[in-house]
């Protein structure tokens, strides 16, 4: 058990994607689980912590079974949790937990208190997009 999340254990590891410069846009990619792409209706994608200044989310695609994002912003030396949800046709949820640490910049960075630990707005993607 690695945790909870929304009060749901959590089976799953985070999983830790590559990290970032706090100015970089960075594009990630990540598979899902094939029985979620091949039902799957929408996508949300949120960071946590939240706020002015901190991780956003400035773009989310799918196609293939892999989930396509991209990051841009972030505080020095700060490690975001994202939180993929994966919503099918069916009506199960599956949710993906993601990991990414914002690199210092200069040895002078120090860590921030972040404006709201939660998650913030979540982008979204749907299959009615595509068609």
């Amino acid at each position: 058990m690695y945790g909870s999340l929304r009060g749901v254990p959590v089976g799953r590891e985070p999983i830790w994607l590559a990290s970032k410069l706090p100015t970089a846009i960075k594009g990630y990619r990540y598979e899902i689980d094939p029985l979620d792409a091949q039902v799957l209706n929408s996508l949300s994608l949120a960071a946590a912590p939240s706020g002015t200044g901190e991780l956003t989310i400035s773009a989310l695609a799918f196609a293939a079974g892999i989930v396509t994002f991209t990051l841009a912003a972030g505080q020095p030396t700060r490690c975001y949790t994202l939180l993929l949800t994966a919503s099918r046709s069916d009506g199960l949820v599956s949710d993906y937990l993601l990991k990414v640490r914002v690199d210092s910049a200069l040895v002078t960075d120090q860590p921030q208190l972040a404006p709201s630990a939660g998650f913030g707005t979540a982008v979204t993607w749907s299959s009615a997009s595509i068609g």
